[in-house]
């Protein structure tokens, strides 16, 4: 993953502050605890309106929501709320180019307590400057990894908590120490579950399979998009199911689905060639078919999108 650069300010508490100045105790919650929810979200540079537009941000910021909600974390911010800070910080920044923005709520205090008026919340938002992974083009090398990913009943995958990654912080590394370039994580079950930041799709035999919400997998807003192309664009429906590592070896064509890495193929699967070792056909006509769904503007006809502000 390409690092971001630091920009100069960030949205914190309600309102636009220099970088510098975005602070936290070192007794906090968050600190202690990793007591955090977050978000990520893309906006696409659109030149011929001089503006961004947003994917999916009330999708974001109700699963923002629910992380809160899941792990007892007041959120008393509203969607108008958090948009309202990203448009504020979006036109302080000026980037014109694709961006990337990660919400954060975290807990300063109430260790251990379900009485919310006992909690002290903060809320942070930086964004970056996001150019597309080089990986999109040309695709990743993954290796299973012997780190499983957690599940339901031990840290539920489906709340987008920072605490829930440091289990993808090992096998990331896993992957780095071995050669690879991202780690595919198994369930306890055995099953193929997902990378430490994205979803996992298969293609073999002119069928397409991604794990089950139930496999301990986050549930993925991209992932639904890319359903919903196969589905409303090719006609191909998406078979969610639990899908053996070996099945992996044996497919055609595997891709990622998320955020940051968009639609990603994975040509290798630890010393595995996919297909013909090569991003696949379908993976390149998604890739198409959802680039021009978040570069589609004001002609948005997906209700994918939402305007930034006019950045002149």
């Amino acid at each position: 993953m390409a690092e971001l650069t630091q920009p100069q300010v960030i949205w914190m508490d309600g309102g636009v502050r220099p970088w510098g100045d975005a602070h936290v105790h070192v007794w906090s919650e968050v600190v202690l605890r990793a007591a955090s929810v977050f978000e990520g979200l893309r906006g696409y540079w659109i030149p011929a309106e001089s503006r961004h537009y947003f994917v999916h941000v009330a999708d974001h910021f109700r699963r923002l929501a629910e992380s809160a909600k899941l792990i007892h974390i007041p959120m008393s911010l509203s969607v108008n709320d958090i948009t309202h800070g990203l448009t504020e910080l979006v036109s302080t920044l000026g980037y014109q180019e694709d961006i990337y923005a990660r919400p954060t709520l975290f807990l300063k205090k109430g260790r251990y307590t379900n009485e919310t008026s006992e909690a002290d919340t903060g809320f942070f938002m930086p964004v970056f400057q996001s150019a597309r992974e080089k990986s999109i083009e040309f695709g990743l090398r993954c290796i299973v990894s012997s780190w499983r990913r957690t599940g339901d009943e031990s840290a539920p995958p489906r709340v987008k908590a920072a605490a829930n990654y440091y289990n993808f912080r090992l096998a990331r590394l896993e992957a780095e120490a071995y050669g690879f370039d991202e780690a595919i994580l198994l369930n306890h079950a055995g099953k193929v579950a997902e990378t430490g930041g994205a979803s996992i799709f298969l293609v073999r035999n002119g069928r397409v399979a991604t794990p089950r919400l139930s496999d301990s997998i986050l549930e993925s807003i991209t992932r639904q998009s890319a359903m919903e192309l196969l589905e409303g664009v090719f006609s191909i429906p998406v078979e969610a199911r639990e899908i053996d590592r070996t099945e992996l070896y044996v497919a055609d064509e595997i891709f990622l689905s998320g955020t940051l890495c968009e639609i990603t193929p994975v040509t290798f699967v630890d010393q595995t060639k996919i297909g013909r070792g090569i991003p696949g056909k379908l993976t390149r006509q998604l890739q198409q078919e959802y680039y021009g769904a978040c570069h589609a503007g004001a002609s948005d006809r997906r209700g994918w999108l939402t305007p930034g502000p006019i950045i002149l």
